[in-house]
């Protein structure tokens, strides 16, 4: 076998033409996945978070009981991101604002004894999630976790009486429920006796939304105004906020200031169900709603209690300012090994009136078994990213999808959206059947973009779409973009020889040759100045040399499923390489070692090649 010394050296004196690689074609089937489910239930917990995004509002879910930013565990179950790193509240409309968090965080609690039931992360099962997709699957996003009071890291200031929170969330994509977050909490008496005079609360700290300027009392979360709507004869109980005129702020800026206005949403909760409290046979009836200032939180769990139990319905406050609302639950009475059901619809609407409209839906499914018109499924999709191009392809399984609600198979057709970042969604193509609804264009399963360039991620989602019921008052539902799939044009490229390769070769640069290969500038990776080494072998080092035997560089790939190595063409002393000639060799990690009569190790797979650099 030749050593590397002894090919540095023939290579020395044999390159001198220019070396003519091209860069063959080649097809790797992506497809980013739905979260999976974890069945196992009522073991030890580990800390979960996800964030339910398949509608217009999307919120993180957790099954932790401590703040993200400031590190308090409030022993109770928490809803939303309070450290702003994950989506909290966020209203997906206008889509220019479609990052804007409506909440700093919300939490549920239960008040008992004069103080607070106290849960801890570590009695938590790790959260469950469902797609659609899931056999059992209520809606287009569920998850769960079960939450318990029985730990010895509850403070002592709080109450362990035995309870168990089973706690459930439901979210869809189709338009006329995709502006909500079902809560469904069960909360169940393990204790050996009876549970008397226990009151529940949800609380919602909003900031609503984007800061407008200013500090102190003109800061952005300091602009927001606090209500309630209330119908006992409807057994209608929302309680809300939204962004008021900010007084620092010249001219009325309530909604905010820009066109389009960036926090227009009110968002709240309704109540969509509680049991009958003590004394009464009258369920979902909301005992109370309560607000605060920022400087009037309560900081012990006997101030939590009589917040939660006063039974007080404060009018809105007179002027907007940082405030908290609590919708207030109870009394309630659990016999030992019972429970009770508490379910909140917690949604974002344009005004009041827009917000019941949007919540009202979150009633009616409630009402209706979770049954409600639902748009077809979308189709599985393959994504087959090429050389500048990347080739799609669905199934028909949507064509034969029945409605719920109507038992009929009412499928018109297929959207495919791009995007860039997965936010921001063009329409490529409407796809429907050839009938009296629609655009008429015809069916198809498949479709190649060649609008793209090499080295850049792409997000695809193929939706699906019915006809609507006019009669019903029912528009056209479309399914969720969720899930997306990614695509990479001129990544993991597979040769018809499986060799390792170098592409582009020869490297010219971006700005000469404006239609060649090219890489997605980002944080990582921040240059565009780079080659790749497709067709590794695995668990491999990288080592690159000069035609003088120098080493220019050398790197390690650990992921045995990666056949992919960028290179941004700064050498180890962190100087740009210069035009030239240059070697590569390929060792792999996992190969058996053996070693010749001069002591010299023998990898048989160790690859051997060059590529040139052209400035």
């Amino acid at each position: 076998m030749i050593t590397l010394k002894k090919f540095l050296w023939i290579a020395t004196i044999s390159m001198l033409a220019l070396v003519m690689i091209t860069s063959p074609g080649w097809c790797r089937k992506q497809a980013s996945q739905s979260p999976g489910v974890n069945s196992a239930l009522y073991k030890p917990a580990r800390v979960d978070e996800v964030v339910c995004e398949v509608g217009m509002v999307a919120n993180r879910i957790t099954n932790s009981t401590v703040e993200k930013y400031t590190g308090d565990n409030n022993y109770c179950v928490l809803l939303g991101d309070d450290s702003a790193e994950l989506s909290s509240m966020v209203w997906k409309t206008p889509a220019v604002y479609s990052q804007n968090s409506y909440l700093y965080y919300a939490s549920f609690r239960l008040a008992y004894n004069g103080g607070l039931i106290g849960f801890t992360s570590d009695t938590s099962d790790s959260l469950t999630v469902k797609t659609s997709a899931d056999p059992g699957a209520i809606s287009a996003y569920d998850t769960y976790f079960s939450i318990t009071d029985r730990s010895d890291l509850v403070a002592d200031d709080y109450e362990q009486p035995g309870v168990r929170i089973h706690a459930y969330t439901y979210a869809w994509s189709e338009s006329y429920r995709d502006d909500f977050i079902i809560y469904d909490f069960w909360v169940t008496n393990i204790s050996d006796g009876s549970l008397d005079s226990l009151y529940a609360g949800f609380h919602a700290d909003l900031d609503v939304t984007t800061a407008e300027g200013g500090s102190g009392a003109g800061a952005f979360n300091r602009d927001d105004k606090v209500g309630y709507y209330k119908d006992d004869l409807n057994h209608e109980y929302i309680s809300y906020m939204y962004d008021y005129d900010n007084a620092v702020i010249a001219g009325d800026d309530t909604g905010g200031n820009k066109i389009p206005k960036e926090s227009a949403g009110y968002c709240g909760t309704r109540l969509l169900y509680c049991p009958p409290t003590i004394g009464s046979t009258d369920s979902t009836v909301q005992s109370g709603h309560g607000w605060w200032d920022w400087n009037s939180d309560p900081d012990t769990p006997g101030s939590w209690y009589n917040r939660i139990t006063d039974g007080l319905w404060l009018s809105e406050p007179p002027s907007p300012h940082d405030f908290r609302y609590l919708q207030k639950l109870g009394p309630f009475t659990i016999p030992a090994g019972d429970s009770i059901r508490i379910v909140y619809g917690f949604g974002i609407g344009e005004g009041v009136e827009g917000l019941r409209a949007n919540l009202y839906w979150a009633a009616y499914l409630f009402d209706h078994n979770w049954v409600g018109p639902s748009a077809p499924p979308s189709p599985t999709t393959a994504v087959e990213p090429g050389d500048r191009q990347v080739y799609l392809s669905w199934n028909d399984a949507p064509e034969s999808a029945l409605d719920p609600v109507s038992g009929l198979a009412d499928f018109e057709g297929y959207r495919l959206y791009k995007s860039l970042d997965g936010l921001l969604w063009s329409l490529q193509g409407d796809f429907d059947i050839i009938d009296s609804v629609g655009l008429n264009t015809g069916l198809v399963h498949s479709y190649t973009d060649y609008d793209v360039i090499n080295n850049t991620t792409y997000y695809y989602a193929v939706t699906s779409y019915d006809r609507g019921d006019p009669v019903g008052g029912i528009e056209s539902l479309e399914s969720g973009k969720t899930p997306a799939y990614t695509a990479v044009p001129g990544r993991n490229i597979i040769t018809p020889s499986q060799e390792v390769h170098v592409v582009p070769n020869p490297f010219i640069p971006y700005y000469y040759l404006k239609d060649s290969w090219y890489f997605e500038v980002t944080q990582e990776s921040p240059s565009e100045e780079r080659i790749a080494f497709i067709n590794l072998p695995g668990r491999c080092k990288l080592r690159i040399y000069s035609l003088t035997g120098d080493l220019i560089e050398e790197m390690e790939n650990t992921d045995p499923s990666t056949k992919v190595l960028d290179w941004d063409l700064i050498s180890k002393n962190r100087q740009k390489v210069v035009a030239g000639i240059y070697l590569f060799h390929v060792e792999n990690i996992d190969d058996a070692e053996d070693y010749d009569a001069e002591g010299n190790k023998i990898v048989d797979d160790d690859t051997i090649g060059k590529f040139v650099i052209i400035r």
